[in-house]
């Protein structure tokens, strides 16, 4: 393991990673500085017994159109907000994509959480995830991967037959 990469900073994504990283040694890579909200907020997340939350921090932020490795992978950044205004997601063409909570097979991320945006997160899918191509394959935060599109042809959020 060479280090820890963050879409987003919901607790169900990078609670543990503070501790993670200090166990391992591991650099935090993620997510967008936008984000950093979510992360100054762990602190009295603890009290509601989310323990191991708080202390997490970026070792580097990540910006649309910057790359960054894994492995012998590089990958490109793309800010796809809505479901946080920080969400990086991270594109290699294919076979996959990492899409964090941004899309799923079937449905798309919440955007009830503070900060979150619907309008965005339907605009970030459309104009940043599409455009890399109905045969890429994605990797979301939860459930099955799928295709672009698949999901252009019958997710009834952003499918392209939506009225």
């Amino acid at each position: 393991m060479e280090k820890i990469l963050l879409t987003h900073a919901h607790i169900d994504h990078a609670g543990g990673t503070a501790e993670l990283s200090k166990e391992m040694g591991l650099p935090i890579e993620g997510p967008h500085k936008e984000d950093n909200f979510w992360i100054q907020a762990y602190p009295s997340r603890r009290r509601c017994s989310l323990s191991g939350a708080g202390g997490v921090h970026a070792d580097r932020w990540l910006e649309d159109g910057e790359e960054v490795t894994v492995g012998n992978q590089t990958l490109e950044v793309l800010h796809c907000p809505g479901h946080t205004r920080g969400t990086s997601c991270s594109s290699t063409g294919n076979p996959a994509g990492m899409v964090g909570d941004v899309l799923f097979q079937g449905s798309i991320g919440r955007t009830d959480f503070p900060k979150g945006d619907y309008n965005t997160l339907i605009r970030s899918i459309r104009e940043k995830l599409f455009p890399l191509g109905d045969e890429v394959s994605f990797i979301p935060g939860h459930g099955p991967m799928s295709t672009f599109g698949q999901e252009r042809a019958s997710n009834p959020f952003v499918s392209d037959h939506r009225s």
